[in-house]
């Protein structure tokens, strides 16, 4: 028997009113469902590629706002290099009158300042599940030493660790303690200072924004402030210190039992 080459389609209303129906060839119902099923994904691709365009606007968003941030910085840059190169030749000029034989060491090119920048060490020292959440354990921000603790030498005196991250960057406490110095200081400008018990304390300084007040307890891997520039800082960081009975320790020095140690 041949396949039928039409379809009837019909239409049955409720009641005694007459049903009604019409008929339609089968190539032209095959079309049809053809036609819907392009159309439907047509709409579907349309709104995946309508949602990347969007996604990669905003992204274009973010990334013309970090160029300007760039292009401010980069013109800082110029300047203060500027103003070395001015400054090492007024100094070079007065030491060769006051018969002093000093010659400035010559600043690295880009190549050879990033390379050595790549050799620092990564900030991150994991806490393990042994050590009580009141032990200042890791770093309270990754990123890189760019200056490590040293209290030997009177002259590089530095009884923390700067580990440089953008302006902004999310600060976590390393342990949980109280709040009892949260404002300015003339070196390490916005800082904070949390006393984990007696005799061991955390200090973070040249923040941007303060997100805690003094008084206030706060847990280990809490959001207690936001890194910046402030203070006596040439370049965004964070200088990180723990201090035992007000001592500076190295934070980095992870070799030890430090729950045993701070008791």
């Amino acid at each position: 028997m041949s396949q039928a080459k039409y379809v009837t389609i019909l239409f049955v209303p409720d009641g005694a009113e007459t049903r009604r129906g019409f008929r339609v060839r089968q190539w032209v119902l095959r079309l049809a469902g053809i036609l819907f099923v392009l159309v439907l994904l047509g709409i579907v691709i349309f709104f995946s590629a309508y949602s990347k365009v969007i996604a990669r606007a905003a992204m274009t968003d973010k990334l013309r706002v970090e160029n300007e941030r760039l292009k401010r910085y980069y013109y800082k840059v110029q300047m203060l290099e500027e103003n070395l190169n001015q400054t090492r030749e007024i100094v070079s000029r007065l030491t060769k009158l006051a018969g002093i034989d000093y010659e400035f060491p010559e600043i690295p090119d880009d190549s050879t300042f990033f390379a050595s920048l790549d050799k620092q060490p990564p900030a991150v020292i994991p806490r393990t599940s042994k050590v009580a959440l009141s032990v200042p354990v890791g770093l309270p921000i990754q990123g890189f030493i760019t200056q490590d603790f040293d209290v030997t030498d009177s002259e590089h005196y530095h009884p923390g660790v700067d580990i440089a991250c953008a302006v902004g960057t999310p600060i976590l406490t390393t342990a949980a303690g109280v709040v009892t110095f949260a404002g300015y200081d003339s070196t390490y400008g916005n800082m904070l200072v949390i006393q984990h018990n007696d005799s061991v304390t955390t200090i973070y300084g040249h923040n941007d924004t303060l997100l805690v007040k003094v008084g206030q307890h706060v847990p280990a891997g809490a959001r207690v402030a936001l890194s910046g520039n402030t203070g006596k800082s040439t370049a965004p960081h964070l200088h990180y210190e723990i201090r035992i009975n007000n001592k500076p320790i190295n934070p980095m020095d992870n070799t030890y039992d430090k729950e045993n140690r701070y008791k």
